[in-house]
């Protein structure tokens, strides 16, 4: 996070984020913008912190860019997958955790998974499996 000025997030992923009972904010005070058409409740104890947005992924990028975001951290399944569809992402930091979570959907198509280049892995405690890919 120490290297990221912004990070882009679905609404899905931050209402999880939100809602972890005793856990604190992990993203500290870099500025967290949430896609959202609908709209979602911010507690006030991260108003300031956090901002609602919608666009393509290139308008949220131009959009970030112009409130002097450089490096972008993307997360969350469906959000990832609109910026990769967009050709908006120029490397991509995968940790895989060693638990079953059941079927899920995969975060990358057979085509997406195709253009993904490795170019580093590193095993951290618990099992934790972290690849850097490039596009």
């Amino acid at each position: 996070m120490a290297s990221v000025d912004g990070l882009v997030m679905g609404r899905k992923t931050f209402e999880s984020v939100r809602d972890m009972e005793g856990v604190p904010w992990p993203y500290g005070d870099t500025p967290v913008w949430v896609l959202t058409r609908s709209g979602v409740e911010v507690p006030e104890r991260l108003k300031g912190k956090v901002r609602t947005t919608c666009g393509t992924p290139q308008e949220i990028l131009e959009q970030l860019a112009k409130s002097g975001c450089k490096e972008v951290y993307v997360d969350g399944g469906e959000t990832i997958r609109d910026f990769l569809g967009a050709k908006a992402l120029r490397r991509i930091i995968l940790s895989r955790i060693p638990v079953t979570l059941g079927e899920g959907r995969p975060l990358f198509s057979a085509e997406q998974e195709a253009q993904l280049t490795e170019v580093s892995r590193k095993t951290l405690p618990g099992g934790i499996v972290q690849v850097t890919c490039t596009m």
